[in-house]
């Protein structure tokens, strides 16, 4: 497996991947409308605009696309997905490490902040996030640590 920034011209690869797993998983959690909603932020046009500001890191395996994860500065994750046969592989730990390790390089110490989708709540809470409210919060070196 190979991790590396993603390519504007990835835009629609990055889309359909993300899009797809947003409905498996996501889809039956949110309110009525709130799917579109996060489709409509997923559509090539919002990633290719996305990818300006925020980091994508990709997963390959073969050339295809098995984890995303997207930083949205200075220290927030947007986005992080891993396709669903691959899960607790250990993808989603090597993609949040590089999403932590930018943070950390661009902001030290700042606090990382994550909104989760019901179904990810565990799989955050290992990478040593820890409940606030709406939103899950860690310390860099923290979740580095626990990461690596």
């Amino acid at each position: 497996m190979k991790i590396r920034l993603a390519e504007k011209s990835e835009a629609e690869a990055i889309t359909r991947f993300v899009s797809e797993l947003a409905v498996t998983h996501i889809g039956s959690t949110l309110q009525v409308g709130g799917l579109e909603n996060l489709l409509r932020s997923m559509d090539v046009e919002s990633i290719t605009q996305m990818a300006d500001g925020f980091p994508h890191w990709v997963a390959l395996e073969g050339g295809a696309i098995v984890g995303i994860a997207v930083v949205k500065p200075p220290s927030h994750i947007y986005h992080l997905f891993v396709r669903s046969d691959r899960q607790r592989s250990g993808i989603g730990r090597r993609l949040m490490n590089e999403a932590l390790w930018f943070i950390s390089d661009r902001s030290g110490r700042a606090t990382v902040t994550v909104n989760s989708s019901l179904n990810a709540v565990d799989a955050y809470r290992k990478f040593g996030f820890r409940n606030a409210g709406m939103r899950w919060l860690t310390v860099p070196e923290f979740a580095s640590s626990r990461c690596r």
